[in-house]
Parts: structure tokens; sequence; C-alpha cells
């Protein structure tokens, strides 16, 4: 056996012992009833050879670690059995196809902070998977009057606002790495604008065929910046492969932009959501803007955005909408009527919250209001008297992912990744200062 790679610091001495237990076991498990034979030697004689185990054929070995499961503690924990493990697990091309082999990533945590206010990881996972919430520490300014926005992350890319430098990062939280995007012309030198009226969203745009989102960084990327005031809204689509932005877009509008809330991407749409609840649809193919109403609401009474919340349906290429009314959670879908005219249709399903938390009963302070939507696997966000929850809209399975409810206004972005092995997850050797 080969001498086990040195624990790195920070790791749980335990995964060392567990990892070589595995690898013991493999290894019985492994060797042949007959371990010898018949091969022939140079002057065509035959002699017995023991052959090689299945763990010394490196095609085989990586076959067998590419079925790990996709868990955040499987390849950090396998990487302590010895070097020749870790040097595989690191391999680009061997992550690449553990990816591809995957398919979809583990959702991790939320980063989850108020607009204007630092954000900070909320683990999400229980042990040995869960990840230290210090392992995704959001970037800071070395200014304490030059703030970064958090706006939200996907296809394992988080992106940061900051409008008095006019600028955005696209932030990889796995290996720290920063893509710096200056505001599009027109808007750098536009006062009246600020991170208050903005909404950015990250998207990967390689179209190989096969490629799994996870290690995105290096991919071709396209941001979606959305600014709302009170009377008009704007568009900007940037496109990394060629350092520019589009053309402006523009469409008039009735409330500011939210950016409180995720942004959900359906097809080839953006959609973000005003104040009052409308939503503001930028076409990334044809450049376009326009604004949708919401539902008719009956017995709704309100405009508070904490009541709304746009949703992905039929597997992602619909668009929905969720509403809170009375501990209760309403849905409508977008469908095409008869006329081949698009509206919303309300969904007979309601979700009564009241079942599903019976903790709040009429002793207790009474609200429920969403927090942010995790469109890879349909689950809302709700923040409660008794903590914070994700509720999956098939299964109706519930998961407290917070004890306290320090601040209703937080709103919380999903992090799905692949958690990889020998990339210096650590981070405390990066500098995070932008």
């Amino acid at each position: 056996m080969r001498d086990p790679a040195p624990v790195p610091q920070g790791a749980d001495p335990s995964c060392q012992s567990m990892a070589c237990l595995d690898a013991r076991e493999l290894r019985c498990s492994a060797v042949p009833d007959n371990p010898k034979s018949k091969v022939l030697d140079g002057d065509n004689t035959s002699s017995w050879s023991a052959p090689a185990t299945p763990l010394e054929d490196e095609d085989l070995l990586q076959e067998i670690l590419l079925r790990l499961p996709p868990q955040a503690s499987s390849l950090p924990r396998a990487s302590l059995v010895c070097t020749r493990w870790r040097n595989i697990l690191s391999d680009p091309k061997f992550l690449k196809r553990f990816r591809k082999h995957h398919q979809k990533p583990p959702l991790l945590g939320f980063f989850a902070g108020t607009p204007g206010c630092k954000h900070k990881f909320v683990p999400n996972l229980d042990k040995p998977n869960r990840v230290p919430a210090e392992r995704f520490a959001v970037p800071n300014s070395s200014s304490l009057y030059d703030d970064w926005n958090f706006r939200g992350c996907r296809h394992g890319l988080a992106v940061l606002l900051n409008d008095r430098r006019r600028e955005l990062v696209v932030w990889d939280p796995l290996t720290g790495q920063q893509h710096r995007v200056p505001f599009p012309p027109g808007l750098c030198t536009n006062e009246r604008v600020n991170a208050w009226h903005c909404d950015v969203t990250v998207l990967c745009a390689n179209v190989e065929d096969g490629h799994v989102h996870g290690d995105c960084f290096s991919s071709p990327l396209k941001l979606v910046l959305m600014c709302g005031l009170y009377t008009q809204a704007f568009a900007w689509l940037y496109e990394s492969t060629s350092g520019l932005w589009g053309n402006i877009v523009s469409t008039a509008s009735k409330a500011a932009i939210l950016c409180r809330r995720t942004n959900v991407v359906t097809g080839n749409a953006v959609y973000g959501l005003f104040c009052g609840g409308d939503c503001l649809v930028f076409d990334i193919e044809r450049q376009t803007l326009g604004v949708m109403k919401k539902p008719t609401l009956p017995n709704v009474h309100t405009n508070n955005y904490q009541f709304f919340q746009l949703l992905r349906t039929d597997y992602g290429s619909g668009l929905g909408f969720a509403v809170l009314s009375k501990l209760s959670i309403h849905l409508w879908g977008r469908k095409m009527n008869s006329d081949g005219v698009a509206g919303w249709v309300l969904q007979p399903k309601i979700i009564q919250l009241e079942a599903i938390f019976p903790q709040i009963t009429p002793r207790n302070e009474k609200w429920v209001l969403f927090m942010g939507y995790d469109e890879d696997n349909n689950v809302i966000l709700l923040t409660t008297s008794i903590g914070k929850f994700m509720l999956q809209l098939e299964s109706m399975q519930i998961k407290k992912i917070s004890e306290t409810h320090e601040n209703r206004y937080m709103v919380f972005y999903p992090y799905a990744n692949f958690y990889i092995a020998g990339r210096e997850v650590g981070w405390k050797w990066l500098d995070l200062k932008l």
C-alpha cells in the first residue's frame, strides 16, 4: 500500500481513517479468487505472475472513482487515501468526466443577506457533507464605503454589483477566481441609477455537447443587466467572447425593479420582478425587453413583493407565479389558449401552510414570507416566525435551514456545485479583497 497523503490543514482527521478503511474494503472485495495468471517471458517460456488488482489498473481505478456519489464529502475524503488518488481526483479531465457522469450538482447551501449588506454562506447539508460557511467567504472591499451587492448564483458562479465603481464581478466560489466587467456605456455616467435599481443575471454560454455546469468560469459567459426606475426600464446583454455590451433596450414601466428576488431563466428569457409583482422580461436571443402583467389575484389585496415569487414549471420549460395569501400559496402557470395567446392560468393545487407548519398556532405571530427560489430543484424558500425553510413544490417535502428569524427581509440565493478535491478549497491561500 502506498503512503497516505498528508491531511490538509483544517480537514477532519476522521476523514483520512474512513477513506483508508473504505479503500481497504474496496481492495479486499476487488482481489480475484485466483491471484495468479500464466504469462510468457521473453524467451517464450511460460511462468506464473500475479496480475494487477483493479485498484492498480489506472483506467479501472478511474472508472471506480467516477462512480463515487456526487456528495460534498465524496471526493475530498477519497483524495486522502493516497497521493495517487488525490492526483486523479484533482485532474481537470477526470473532474469534467465526473460532472458529465452525474449531471446534476448537489445544492451546497445559500448565500444569504439583505441588499446593501455583506452576504454570508449558509450551509444546507448535514455532516459529513456540510461545507463550513468560511469555505465560501464572500469577497469584500478594502474600502469602508465601497459596497459590493450580491446579486445571485447560477451555473456554479456568483455575480456582485458595485454602483460606486460602476462595475460587476463574476466570482467562482470554488476557486476564488474573479472576472470584472465595467457597466455598459451610458450607465457608467448615469447617477440616477444605482444598485437599488439594478439586477444582474449570470449565465454560462458553453454550447459544447455534453457540457455540465459547475466549472464554468473559463467557459463563455453572458450577463443580463436590468435596471428599472419608476417610469422606464432598461436592459443590456454582455458576452465574454467579445468582451462587449450589446445595445441598450428599454420599455415603459410603472414600478422599480426588485433586487430582493432571484431572477428566473426559462427558455431564452430572463424574468425579473417589479416591486408590485409585474414581470420584466428580457429575450436573450432577440435582445428585446417587455413587461408582463402579474396574474389577476382574487381576494389578494397587496402589492408587497414578499408575497410574490416567479417559478419555473413544466420541468424548467415554462413560467410560473406563486402568491402568498392567508398562510396558503396559490400557483399560476403561463399557458397558450386556443387562439395562441399566452396568459396566466390558476392551478388547482393550493398549498396550505398551516398544515405544514403546525407550530404556527393562533398564539404565535402568524406570518410567512417568500425569501428566494431554487429554480433547478423547484424549491421555494420561506421565512417564518419559527425559522427559515425549504419547500419542494412537487413532493411537498420541507426542511428547516435556519433556526433563527433575525431578519425577515433577507434574500437566499441557492448555490449548487460539485465540491471537488485538490483545488485549495480552504480559501485561506486566497486574497478575498476586491
